[in-house]
Order: structure tokens, then sequence, then C-alpha cells
């Protein structure tokens, strides 16, 4: 992506940057969205140059000694933010198994680890041409900055669809989705309207027929539930295919 500022006696000055780039000018406010390839913008205009006494020559002025001075060229502070561009975000309270499952659909190698806050920074992966982002734990007050706060809510923006994980080790799931869904509403009103699947983890934790109460309380609160363990396979490759549909819908 290019930006373009002009410089000195009127040349260009080009600013290359990647797309996913929002940038910000501190001065006028102005937001620019850099999301598409090649995509072009002025960040800021320079001054006219002045004119020197050679435009003054003629044959009677033969030694002008004019000139007027250029104009001043505008000026501004930027700050630039890059955002992931994705097709889903995984989502989920600390330990929901996002990494896991981001590992195993895409082959990446987001780290994983029996304690919270394993992945310090967003995760991505190539799902059958469809770009899927780990977006590290999220916490209740996450919006307000707390834990890894809103650093990592504004990535999922730019997601058209939210894979939403909550593990079936918690003993209250509707509690775990309550906790995510008032920070993604809290931080933007867009962001609480994405489009969301509902992924229960974990299931060879628990018993077969807690897997089931808890898939039909799950229900209560999503149209779209899915029950998944990584080690699996048969649940993978069906919640595979699933995504992969809801995905391309989602085009």
């Amino acid at each position: 992506m290019k930006d373009s500022m002009h410089g000195k006696n009127g040349e260009d000055f080009i600013l290359d940057l990647p797309l996913g780039s929002v940038v910000t000018n501190e001065t006028t406010g102005r937001v620019i969205e850099l999301l598409t390839e090649g995509q072009k913008e002025l960040l800021l205009s320079g001054g006219r140059g002045g004119i020197g006494n050679e435009f003054f020559k003629s044959s009677r002025n033969t030694t002008p000694k004019e000139c007027t001075l250029g104009e001043k060229a505008d000026e501004a502070n930027f700050t630039i933010e890059l955002r992931l561009i994705a097709d889903a975000g995984l989502i989920g309270l600390p330990n929901a198994g996002k990494s896991s499952l981001l590992n195993v659909l895409t082959r990446a190698k987001s780290k994983i680890g029996a304690y919270a806050f394993t992945t310090l920074e967003p995760h991505l992966g190539s799902f059958y041409g469809f770009i899927l982002a780990d977006i590290p734990g999220l916490i209740e007050g996450a919006s307000d900055g707390r834990g890894l706060g809103s650093k990592f809510l504004r990535h999922i923006s730019r997601t058209k669809l939210l894979i939403h994980l909550i593990s079936l080790e918690s003993d209250d799931i509707t509690r775990d989705y309550n906790i995510i869904r008032k920070e993604l509403e809290s931080f933007s009103k867009d962001l609480g309207e994405i489009s969301e699947i509902l992924v229960l983890t974990k299931t060879d934790m628990i018993s077969l027929e807690d897997v089931k109460k808890k898939e039909k309380e799950a229900k209560k609160l999503s149209k779209s539930v899915f029950t998944v363990s990584v080690i699996d396979d048969e649940l993978v490759k069906k919640f595979s295919d699933e995504l992969t549909k809801i995905l391309s819908e989602e085009k």
C-alpha cells in the first residue's frame, strides 16, 4: 500500500504501508484505512514553490532581481496502526482452546500451554483459501484495557466471522459466553454485530452425557453450535467441513 506526501520542490514523497494499516491525522482527525491492494491516498499537500528571477527576465530586463516566496507545505502528526485482515477470528476466554484449534485446522504453530495467556499476539493460519486469526484470550474488562484488553479487540473488527470458543471444562458456559459478548459490544457496536458461531471445545474432558447437556444449553445462546476436540479426528473433520461452508457463504 502506498500513501503519498509532497516533499520539497513539489516532489512526491511515497510512504509504503502494509495492507490493513489505519492512518490517523492527529491534527485534523482524518482516518484512512488501507484495505485494497494498490490503494493510494494523499496525506499532505506540498507548498507551491516560489518563482525565481529567471521568470522575470525579458529583453528589457535582462538581469532581474525579483522573486516570489513559496507557500508553506501542510504539516501534521500521524499515527499508523496495523490491524489484521482475516476471514474469521477465534475468540474466547483464556484456555478455551483457540490456539490448539487453529493449529489443527491450518497447521499453524501457535503456542499452546496449560496456563492463561499463552498467546501474546495474534496468529494467522490459512484454511482452504481463508485466513483464520487466533485472537489472544480476552477477560472481563478487556474493553476497558484489562488483561491484553483493546490491544487485540481492534483486530477482531476486520473479521467477517467470529468463532467463539468455550471450553467444556467450564462450570458455567453461559457465564463465559456472556463475558465475551459483553466485552465485544462494549468495545464497539459494530463488533457486536459481526456474525458468530459458538464452538464447545475439549469434548474429551467430560462425559458424553455432560457434552449433550452443555450443547443443549449452548443452543439457547447461539443458533450455530458445534462441538470439537482437537484429538478427535472425526469431530475436527466435521467442524472443518461446516466451517468451510459458512465462510464460503460469508464471502
